[in-house]
């Protein structure tokens, strides 16, 4: 950048690392995009440059940094301190449960705590001797955790759905770095309304689900990503209702959903007081995720639907 204010010095990788993590560490940056911490940040972002894989070994951290490999190093390191921005948007990549995905603005940065329930195949809600047959991912932004299912139930169809046309755009990309082109399908589609009349055996949701009231609290990092993504009404429950309402008419009679409302959680229990949800807990972290059969489903839209 023409007025540069931060100047690398490192000689090797490991020295990037060293070196980026410090710089990172004297700025009031938020992490939370998948990467939890400075050092984090660094050796993805020095590894990208360099095109390491993220987890490079220490052997490989004393190889050369070229002239060009630090100055875009450098580059990346000011937009990140100067603009706020998360780093999967300057690098226009990123990782989730050990799968990368190619991401931009128009999406959210894969980060959802659904991805360790597909890494375990749904167990113990999902039959463990038997693939499904239909997948949906409503929702899907970057479409990455329909891609996540197809790799893991390797003999399932899956059809992932958002409104955005540009976020479709993202993630067919996706379908195509992963080569499932032949058994991942996207839609255009408000949430379920223009789907074709199928019946899934699991539905993963990760719907927007923030407070509008939350919006000017949130770290600068947050602004970058799209706003229809994150917030969702007054109480951020307006898309995961609808979800919630109409799910079962989606569903094969043994489907289940798999639905994440993150801090919203409290909000849904209270909107749906007669139905006892039961929230996950995550050996990785995260919050707001529940499982719900078909049957249950079912039960609340009767309850709910007058």
């Amino acid at each position: 950048m023409a007025d540069s204010f931060i100047l690398l010095r490192c000689a090797t990788i490991q020295q990037a690392v060293d070196e980026v993590s410090a710089c990172l560490q004297k700025h009031p940056l938020y992490y939370g995009h998948g990467l939890e911490s400075p050092l984090d940040e660094a050796a993805y972002l020095v590894s990208f440059v360099a095109g390491l894989p993220p987890d490079f070994s220490a052997q490989t951290g004393r190889k050369k940094v070229s002239e060009d490999q630090r100055s875009r190093m450098q580059e990346i390191l000011e937009q990140r301190v100067l603009l706020r921005k998360p780093l999967a948007y300057l690098l226009g990549r990123t990782w989730l449960a050990g799968q990368q995905f190619f991401v931009n603005e128009h999406v959210l940065i894969p980060r959802s705590p659904i991805a360790e329930l597909i890494d375990a195949r749904l167990a113990p809600w999902w039959p463990s001797d038997r693939d499904p047959q239909w997948i949906l991912d409503v929702c899907t932004g970057s479409g990455c955790l329909g891609i996540l299912a197809a790799r893991q139930f390797q003999q399932a169809r899956v059809d992932i759905s958002d409104n955005e046309a540009a976020a479709l755009e993202v993630a067919a990309r996706n379908i195509t770095l992963h080569c499932l082109e032949q058994r991942v399908t996207p839609y255009n589609s408000d949430v379920f309304h223009q789907l074709p009349p199928r019946q899934y055996d699991i539905i993963l949701a990760n719907p927007p689900y923030v407070p509008v009231c939350e919006q000017p609290d949130l770290p600068s990092e947050y602004r970058h990503e799209p706003a229809q993504a994150l917030f969702a009404g007054e109480d951020g429950l307006e898309i995961a209702e609808q979800i919630l309402l109409n799910a079962s008419e989606y569903l094969s009679h043994q489907g289940i959903l798999v639905m994440e409302v993150g801090q919203s959680a409290l909000a849904l229990q209270q909107r749906f007081q007669q139905h006892n949800f039961i929230w996950l807990e995550l050996e990785r972290g995260g919050e707001g995720v529940c499982v719900l059969t078909c049957a249950e489903c079912r039960r609340i839209a009767k309850q709910n639907i007058s």
